[in-house]
């Protein structure tokens, strides 16, 4: 046998040893990959725990100020209602609540809880329910907070910088978005009743929410129900204020004519001028005219004017004694 017969022989050699081979590795990989579908469709995943993210959801880190309140800061303050928690908040100011607001009759706001963030007005604070815009509850936009099932809320997030850009220019002031808890399952219900020191504004608030998943999870119900009623204080809350003392801006102040005067007076018998139960005319030839019971008109008999507040005149129907 020739030298150059054993050289091709060792090559065939060769080259059979490295087919052999990478059809055994390829056969190897082919089982394992086999095995491995095997396992994973024996052994379903149930659930996947993250124990951590890179996701940042703080409110110190959102691009504009956010403010977060969760479900244990309400439930620790137990509020009689969610818009004087929300009050509470530093960048909340000038809030229509049902205290400052029983003389807008006319102009359909009185007994709202509207927000007002900076200052800036209630109808520029914008209000989300689920990221959402909730359905205004008067003409001029303001939305009523105690229209949202407080039983409801799971967390309040506040944008206390403007968010007209995002949001258009009723969000000049900010947005307050209130997260419901849509599938709480069970029953649950609370009653509580409060009033001052005196005895004064007693109130009631009773609520009952359930909710139950149907048709195999595949649908949820939930009914949530709220009534709550406070008789508030009245005008004169202690005998001895019954003369009616409060501090005005003195009606004969004047800048040029007469500025020696102190411009401010603690006086008695110092009473709404622009504020009657059933209304009151404030400007025009008919003013002063109000309207009493059974639907009487009546003429205020003004007493020293300054700005909303008069010393003496007719004040019967004023008083609440």
């Amino acid at each position: 046998m020739t030298s150059h017969t054993k050289t091709n022989l060792m090559t065939l050699s060769r080259e059979r040893a490295f087919r052999r081979l990478v059809l055994g590795t390829t056969g190897l990989l082919a089982l394992c990959l086999a095995s491995h579908h095997a396992f994973a469709q024996e052994q379903e995943v149930e659930a996947v725990q993250v124990t951590g993210t890179r996701i940042m959801q703080d409110g110190y880190s959102a691009p504009t100020p956010v403010t977060v309140i969760g479900a244990a800061q309400i439930d620790a303050e137990a509020p009689a209602n969610l818009a004087d928690f929300v009050n509470k908040l530093p960048a909340v100011i000038g809030s229509s609540t049902p205290n400052n607001s029983q003389g807008s009759i006319s102009a359909g706001t009185a007994g709202l809880n509207a927000l007002n963030l900076r200052g800036l007005g209630t109808n520029r604070t914008l209000v989300l329910v689920d990221g959402h815009r909730s359905a205004p509850s008067a003409a001029t936009g303001q939305v009523d907070i105690n229209t949202i099932p407080q039983e409801l809320v799971s967390r309040v997030d506040v944008v206390t910088g403007g968010a007209s850009a995002d949001y258009g220019s009723d969000a000049v002031g900010g947005v307050v978005n209130f997260i419901l808890d849509k599938r709480y399952t069970g029953v649950k219900a609370n009653l509580e009743y409060g009033e001052t020191t005196y005895g004064e504004n007693p109130n009631y608030r009773g609520v009952l929410t359930y909710g139950t998943d149907f048709d195999g999870d595949r649908g949820h119900f939930l009914l949530s129900g709220e009534l709550y009623t406070a008789q508030g204080i009245p005008n004169t809350p202690r005998s001895w204020n019954n003369n009616a003392y409060f501090k005005i801006q003195n009606p004969a102040y004047n800048a040029t004519t007469n500025p020696n005067v102190p411009y401010y007076l603690v006086t008695a018998g110092a009473y709404p001028s622009q504020t009657t139960p059933g209304g009151i005319v404030v400007s025009g030839p008919l003013q002063g005219n109000y309207f009493g019971t059974g639907a009487s008109v009546n003429k205020l008999n003004y007493g020293a004017v300054s700005g909303p507040w008069m010393v003496g005149g007719v004040v019967n129907f004023i008083l609440d004694k």
